[in-house]
């Protein structure tokens, strides 16, 4: 079955469980009401090995932390979104003033991303890995979405083929994907 095939037979499920799992979020009881999610599977395999060494790829960093910065950028909506609009992505450029990086991702505990940023948003260990020669090069900019997206749909649908494109246009060969 194709993933948009099972994207189609997915999209049903989730709606049933939307109608179900409001009235408990509402009443405060996200665990109960994320208990029954149905959660949604591809075929095969999700990763590619990589043709060439590290030390030959342009890395790029995508978390779903949550992050912006404040002042030039809009903070995240900062609960999780039902609906079909696809999520915002901020950029995050390699050389940001971390004191400027807010969480507005309010799903998992802050205490040791606050200690240490690069628990899930590693620029400065990617920059170490690329001065030592690790690694070829990273990305000028990290991609940053919301975590806590239940619908998958405008993720598989619009927000992942966009960032592919811009991915692309970067030479960008090898991705780092840093769950929150």
């Amino acid at each position: 079955m194709s993933d948009t095939a099972s994207l189609e037979k997915w999209k049903p499920k989730f709606s049933n469980w939307v109608e179900a799992a409001m009235p408990l979020l509402k009443e405060g009881n996200p665990k109960k009401a994320f208990a029954s999610y149905p959660f949604f599977t591809t075929e095969g395999e999700p990763f590619t090995k990589p043709s060439k060494p590290a030390k030959q790829l342009r890395f790029a960093l995508i978390s779903t932390g949550g992050y912006s910065i404040e002042g030039p950028q809009d903070p995240f909506n900062p609960g999780p979104s039902f609906d079909d609009t696809p999520p915002g992505v901020r950029a995050i450029p390699l050389d940001v003033d971390r004191d400027k990086l807010r969480i507005d991702h309010f799903g998992y505990d802050h205490r040791f991303a606050k200690e240490d940023i690069n628990v899930n948003l590693p620029l400065d260990r990617l920059s170490e890995l690329a001065e030592k020669g690790e690694i070829g090069s990273i990305a000028q900019d990290t991609h940053v979405v919301m975590g806590l997206q239940p619908n998958v749909a405008p993720l598989l649908d619009t927000l992942i083929p966009d960032l592919i494109k811009t991915l692309l246009a970067d030479e960008v060969n090898a991705v780092l994907l840093v769950p929150s």
